[in-house]
């Protein structure tokens, strides 16, 4: 096994970032960590503030595995590509000698009921399956993710959304990059699954008063039909495929997969999770 060293597969995406700083709060040296990813002008960033650097592509199955070889401990930040299953089960593969895998899944991807976790219920399985020691955070949705929903609202005043009356107990990335570093940096997280909820149920009114206070004007939540907002994202230009994710992506929310599962992600920050305001208006 190669040295004590952590490697951070997904280092330059949104969650990513914030993992790195989150590890070096907690003591962790930026030479100990290899932030690994595929956007150049920041792995130099990254460099300049002492962090290792590689430049990888998951796809790469033996560039991964060569990377995989020289770290101890192994940070997997579930992707977006199409492939992005086999290209995790590619790093799970090339990890079977390591002494940790962190894998950030969805929540509740042990339920069958929802597709969108489907890719992360095999990479679940191929974990546990695998014999190395692993820990599982199962993120809710991102308070972040309606920050690009501000747009309509604020020359609108309505939120509109098929997500009927659900509720989603979103968290900022900052919480939920906090939680994995807590992970990484502390002893007693072996063959642990974690399920990261933010501590409200919030209502897609309770997202609209935010959305008020965020833009300084009165914003109010209007439900429609998933055929209503698929015309209405089709004026806006939207191509149909884009127009067809959103529509299934409210539907998955309306069937109440980011509904709160738990205090998980509390307890391992040992405080209150983020409310919606500061989560919209953190840099």
């Amino acid at each position: 096994m190669a040295e004590a060293s952590t490697l951070v597969f997904g280092a330059t995406g949104a969650l990513g970032q914030h993992v790195l700083d989150a590890l070096a709060v907690r003591g962790m040296s930026p030479e100990t960590i290899t932030a690994a990813g595929r956007n150049p002008a920041r792995l130099a960033e990254l460099a300049s503030a002492g962090f290792r650097a590689a430049t990888v592509d998951l796809s790469d199955a033996a560039g991964v595995a060569e990377l995989v070889r020289r770290h101890s401990d192994i940070v997997l930040i579930s992707g977006r590509d199409e492939n992005r299953l086999a290209q995790h089960e590619s790093v799970i593969e090339a990890a079977k000698n390591a002494r940790h895998v962190y894998y950030t899944s969805g929540v509740r991807a042990d339920d069958d009921r929802f597709e969108i976790n489907a890719d992360h219920r095999a990479t679940e399985k191929a974990l546990a399956a695998s014999g190395v020691p692993y820990t599982i955070l199962r993120n809710t949705w991102y308070i972040e993710n309606y920050v690009q929903s501000l747009a309509g609202p604020r020359f609108t005043g309505v939120l509109a959304a098929a997500t009927g009356d659900a509720v989603v107990a979103a968290a900022s990335r900052k919480d939920l990059a906090e939680a994995l570093a807590v992970v990484v940096a502390t002893d007693g997280h072996d063959n642990v699954t974690y399920s990261l909820s933010g501590d409200t149920d919030f209502t897609y009114a309770d997202i609209a008063e935010a959305m008020s206070v965020v833009l300084e004007r009165e914003v109010a939540y209007r439900p429609v039909a998933p055929e209503e907002l698929r015309a209405l994202l089709g004026k806006t230009g939207m191509d149909e495929e884009l127009v067809s994710f959103l529509v299934s992506l409210d539907e998955t929310i309306a069937a109440g997969v980011f509904a709160r599962v738990g205090d998980d992600l509390s307890r391992l920050l040992g405080r209150p999770t983020t409310g919606l305001v500061e989560g919209l208006t953190a840099k």
